[in-house]
């Protein structure tokens, strides 16, 4: 049985000779609080035993651990674990791993990737009885098998997950890994979603001069020449079949079971610990033709330059996408090996951006599987980076970038094209691919210091980013720094055709309070890169002094709801579509365990907030769920500077 003892404050006595009594001194009263509960198996319901749980104090709240104190500790036989001698007014978090399972944590109720949920100690309160759930992952295997039913070695199989964002339908890159001796795959650490199983056949094509490396063995394995002019690199890709009656064949991209595209494709739908067997992918040959022409760009440009040819529907994806890549020589000649008759787009990028989704481990070259494989680039293999940077409108969603240009760097040729083409059972010749630089955004921003807050510094720096209307991520994410200072120019370079919203971002505390253009409020409004190649004078204001929204949140019997997030966003309709990927306008905040809210990041304007089921924190964004929840939500009016606190009672959604 687990015990807890409290201990107040200590006081020493003495007796006056006239027989009052007085304290001769107060000792400072020990930490008194406590958090207890049980580390659960979120799919069985059964408590688990030697889960390491983790204790730390929640962001942004100034709380702190006592000096010394052992912040992890293991459940014991029946999953129990308990925190004592706590600061009596501080604000923590629960995390909880164990190994076989996928990482929990007090809050994440339905998946890893949930918020975690503050846990509140008042008044050395204990806070007992919390459910903190982990779960076992899931697994999709299969085999890989040519058109005479053979196995295909050594290739590349990998996810691929569907999901909805902002009422849009999209693929996110997921875990990867390779074919045994037996053309057998299996991907683990898998989160419950709809995924499709895809084998990629990119075709890499470089100038018959250029040297392969290789040294890596996710990279090439190798290269054959196929004419004077063209080498075909050899890597985890299936080999191109046989040649049939002259004609030259391929396989192409490859769906489970049989298909050559993601609408083609069987979708597979999982739970946590579902271990799905015999998905597998057949490798069909199609005849192929070549795709040939000349990149005219700087000679700074087109050396760093790779060439992507992506079937139509897939611009959103990365590495692997791709039927074919090709590096043009220095006269810019370039030509696809291998490509089978569709619809492509022609892409001559500065990055390479995908959507991409969390998964039992990672990597920080790639997603990988259970046998630790990643996409190797585009060759020649050189100098190339990756990031990621979640996206706020779907929990274990990123925005994935590989870098293979140093296209970041201020002296690299921002040159970029894109194009489409179709392609038929004839080759494809004398296409003409003119690189441009792109628009370039040049503005001013200035800090405007709340001035009922004392004088201090602004934040260290700023960071401004082009972001997609539409949520493009193939359009990639134009961004610059700046440091610290009252007033501030700033350029954004590379910015390609399309619609984006200017975004400046500077830690918690800081919002957008208007950006203007030529005599308009573009706040609200996204910059059309489509209509001009310089957007010039644009004025950006950010301050600190932000609307503050706060309040309780009840279930319907009155009690503290057990799950539910505030969610709030704008009354206006026209304003909750093409928000692109990291709105300002619509938020939501994860409730306390005493059933509190609060939100710092929401600018001043007329909102529509509730509370509604944690279930819904991937998908609440969708118009149609928000013309739904408005009718049970409050409108509220948050003004610069000023708090304003609404209660609120959890909305019913059927």
């Amino acid at each position: 049985m687990l015990a807890i003892i409290f201990l107040g404050a200590i006081s020493a006595l003495s007796v006056h000779h006239d027989g009052t009594v007085a304290s001769q001194g107060t000792t400072t009263p020990a930490p008194s609080g406590a958090i207890s509960g049980t580390v659960i198996d979120g799919l069985t319901g059964l408590a688990v035993a030697d889960a390491i749980v983790g204790l730390s104090p929640a962001p942004s709240t100034g709380t702190q651990l006592p000096a010394g104190y052992q912040a992890r500790q293991m459940t014991d036989a029946r999953g129990r674990f308990a925190f004592l001698n706590l600061p009596d007014a501080g604000t923590f978090q629960l995390t909880a791993a164990k190994f076989g399972y996928l990482d929990g944590g007090y809050g994440r109720d339905s998946a890893p990737t949930d918020q975690l949920r503050p846990i509140v100690i008042a008044n050395g309160a204990w806070v007992g009885n919390l459910r903190v759930n982990i779960w076992t992952p899931a697994a999709i295997s299969g085999a890989v098998r040519d058109e005479n039913g053979e196995p295909v070695v050594g290739v590349f199989v990998r996810a691929l997950a569907r999901f909805r964002i902002a009422g849009r339908d999209e693929l996110a890159a997921g875990p990867l890994t390779v074919t045994d001796d037996r053309g057998q795959y299996r991907l683990s650490g898998l989160l419950p979603g709809r995924y499709v199983i895809q084998v990629p056949s990119v075709q890499m094509a470089v100038p018959a001069a250029t040297r392969i490396s290789i040294a890596a063995t996710n990279a090439a394995q190798g290269a054959l020449d196929v004419d004077d002019s063209s080498r075909l690199v050899i890597g985890r890709y299936p080999l191109p079949p046989p040649r049939l009656n002259g004609r030259a064949m391929t396989y192409g991209l490859a769906f489970h079971p049989n298909g050559s595209t993601p609408s083609q494709a069987s979708t597979v739908d999982i739970k946590f610990g579902d271990d799905r067997g015999g998905i597998d992918v057949r490798l069909t040959p199609v005849p192929a033709v070549r795709v040939s022409g000349v990149v005219e760009g700087p000679p700074e440009a087109l050396a760093t330059l790779t060439l992507r040819l992506l079937p139509a529907g897939m611009e959103n994806l990365g590495l692997g996408a791709e039927t074919a890549t090709a590096l043009p020589g220095a006269n810019g000649a370039f030509t696809f090996l291998n490509v089978p008759a569709g619809e492509y787009v022609l892409d001559a990028p500065l990055t390479f951006n995908e959507y991409s989704i969390a998964s039992g481990a990672t990597t920080s070259g790639g997603f990988v599987g259970s046998r630790g494989q990643s996409l190797p680039p585009p060759p020649p293999r050189g100098s190339w980076s990756r990031s990621s940077q979640g996206i706020d409108a779907v929990p274990g969603l990123s925005f994935s970038t590989s870098d293979f240009r140093g296209a970041t760097g201020a002296n690299v040729p921002l040159f970029t094209a894109r194009s489409t083409i179709s392609v038929g059972t004839n080759d494809v010749t004398g296409l003409t691919i003119r690189l441009g630089p792109g628009t370039t955004l040049r503005g001013r921003l200035t800090v405007e210091s709340d001035p009922t807050r004392p004088a201090g510094q602004p934040p260290p720096r700023f960071t401004m980013f082009m972001d997609s209307a539409a949520g493009q991520v193939s359009l990639g994410r134009p961004s610059t720094f700046l440091p610290a200072g009252p007033v501030q120019d700033f350029e954004i370079r590379g910015i390609q055709p399309g619609e984006y919203f200017l975004r400046a971002q500077a830690g918690s505390g800081w919002s957008v309070k208007s950006i203007q253009w030529r005599g308009r409020d573009y706040t609200t409004a996204p910059f059309d890169a489509s209509a001009t190649d310089d957007i010039s004078g644009v004025l950006v204001t950010v301050t600190n002094a932000v609307p503050t929204l706060s309040g309780t949140v009840r279930a319907q019997d009155g009690s503290v709801p057990d799950s539910g997030i505030v969610i709030v966003f704008p009354v206006q309709a026209a304003l909750r579509a093409n928000t692109g990927l990291w709105s300002t306008r619509m938020t939501s905040a994860v409730l306390l365990s005493n059933g509190t809210f609060r939100l710092t990041t929401v600018p001043a304007g007329e909102y529509f907030v509730t509370a509604v089921d944690r279930s819904r924190m991937a998908t609440w964004r969708d118009p149609e769920f928000l013309a739904q929840v408005e009718r049970q939500a409050t409108r509220v009016t948050l003004a610069w500077g000023q708090a304003t606190s609404q209660d609120l009672t959890m909305a019913v959604v059927r």
